[in-house]
C-alpha cells in the first residue's frame, strides 16, 4: 500500500466546527476528546479534495469516483484512498520576544515520528521542572533564561531539540514563514501544550445579516472559535485498494499535491477563513 502525509499549514484562521455548544463559545472548533488538541476530521478533508477533483475534472469524474468512492444507491463503491484526521504538529502563540513562537510537545513529535516513520532522531520527553521549556534563541527574553508566551513565563532549560526543526521544515521546505522559524520553536510539556491549544485560539464575533433589510438580524450575534494562522497539521493518506484501473487514478491524485497548493477548508470561505497551504510530504 502506498502511504503519504498531507501537510496542512493555515494561511488564514480556520474554523472546522463541532456544531453548537452549550458553553461560553457558540461555535467551537473540533477537538480530540483526550488531548483537547484541534483536529481536522478526515471526512472534512475528503469532502474538500473530492469536490476540488470533480470541479477540475468534470462533475463526478470517473477517476474521482475511483479515488473517493460512489454513494449512488444503485452503484455504490468504496473509495481506494483512506484519509485520516489531520493532527496538530505546531501551534503559534504570542511571544514577548520574536513576535510569536511555534509550540510543539513530546506527544506531537512522537505522533509525527510514528506516522512519518522517523527513526533517526531521539524522541524528546517533557522538559524537567514546572513551567519549563526547550526553546530557540529568537524567543529568548532579555534575561537570557526565560521565554514569555502569552502572559506566562517559562524557564528555558536548553535549546529546541536538534534535528526536529529540519524534519518539520521538510513538510513545506519552500514556505518562507517556516523557513525563517528555526529559532522560534518551543518544546513544552504535553500538559502545557494542551492548555495553549485549547485556550489560545482566537474567538471572533459574528452577526447574521437579514437579506431583506441588509441589517443585522435581531439576536443573531454569536462567537466563533478559530484555529490561528500559521498552525501546522498533517494527515495520513493510504491507498487501501489496488487494481490496474485504480492505480493510475490514485497516482495522479498523489501527484497533484506534490507541489504546494492553496485550498480552503471549513466554514466562512467567502470571508477569507480556512485558506491553507497543502502538500504531500
Amino acid at each position: 500500500m502506498d502511504s503519504k502525509l498531507l501537510a496542512i499549514f493555515t494561511r488564514t484562521p480556520l474554523h472546522v466546527g463541532s456544531g453548537k455548544s452549550v458553553g461560553a463559545i457558540d461555535l467551537p472548533v473540533i477537538r480530540e476528546r483526550h488531548t483537547r488538541f484541534p483536529v481536522i476530521p478526515g471526512s472534512s478533508i475528503k469532502g474538500v479534495l473530492a469536490n476540488l477533483w470533480n470541479d477540475e475534472n468534470g462533475n463526478r469524474s470517473e477517476d474521482g469516483c475511483r479515488i473517493f468512492g460512489k454513494t449512488d444507491a444503485n452503484d455504490a463503491e468504496a473509495g481506494s484512498v483512506a484519509l485520516g484526521e489531520a493532527k496538530l504538529l505546531a501551534f503559534p502563540v504570542r511571544s514577548a520576544k520574536g513576535c510569536f513562537a511555534f509550540l510543539t510537545s513530546p506527544l506531537c513529535l512522537q505522533r509525527f515520528a510514528r506516522d512519518k516513520g522517523i527513526a533517526d532522531l531521539l524522541l524528546p520527553s517533557d522538559p524537567e521542572g514546572e513551567m519549563a521549556c526547550l526553546a530557540g534563541d529568537a524567543v529568548l527574553f532579555d534575561d537570557g533564561e526565560s521565554v514569555i508566551l502569552e502572559e506566562y513565563k517559562f524557564a528555558r532549560k536548553g535549546p529546541f531539540p536538534g534535528g526536529w526543526y529540519e524534519k518539520i521544515l521538510s513538510l513545506f521546505p519552500d514556505d518562507p514563514v517556516l523557513a525563517g522559524a528555526k529559532d522560534r520553536f518551543v518544546l513544552l510539556s504535553d500538559a502545557d501544550m494542551a492548555y495553549f491549544a485549547e485556550y489560545a485560539c482566537p474567538v471572533s464575533k459574528h452577526v447574521s445579516i437579514d437579506p431583506k433589510t441588509g441589517a443585522a438580524k435581531q439576536n443573531f450575534l454569536y462567537d466563533q472559535e478559530e484555529v490561528p494562522s500559521e498552525t501546522l497539521f498533517y494527515a495520513p493518506m493510504t491507498q487501501i485498494r489496488s487494481r490496474p484501473d485504480l492505480d493510475a487514478a490514485v497516482q495522479s491524485f498523489f501527484g497533484k499535491f506534490e507541489k504546494e497548493t492553496l485550498i480552503q477548508f471549513g466554514a466562512k470561505g467567502t470571508t477569507g477563513i480556512g485558506y491553507c497551504s497543502v502538500k504531500f510530504a
